[in-house]
């Protein structure tokens, strides 16, 4: 009997926030993006269990960003056009 099991890197989920802000890597001011990558253990391929949960902003032009605390996400949810 075989067990395939591994790691599961799903795309990002992005979103576009309200909030203006000027980037130092591109020199450009846009509205930046909200991102939440999760990374999951899997089960012959399927994703099952969200062993880490990672929240980015970013700027949409040079995709440069930092890192955000979960609370910041969710605050910039609130700011964000569908």
């Amino acid at each position: 009997m075989f067990v395939i099991f591994g790691l599961d890197d799903a795309k990002p989920e992005i979103f576009t926030t309200r909030t203006e802000k000027y980037c130092n890597h591109c020199h450009n001011t846009s509205f930046w993006q909200a991102a939440k990558h999760q990374s999951r253990i899997s089960l012959f391929f399927i994703p099952l269990i969200p062993i880490k949960t990672k929240y980015y902003f970013l700027c949409p032009i040079c995709k440069n960003g930092e890192e955000i605390s979960q609370d910041y996400f969710y605050q910039l949810n609130n700011n964000i056009d569908d």
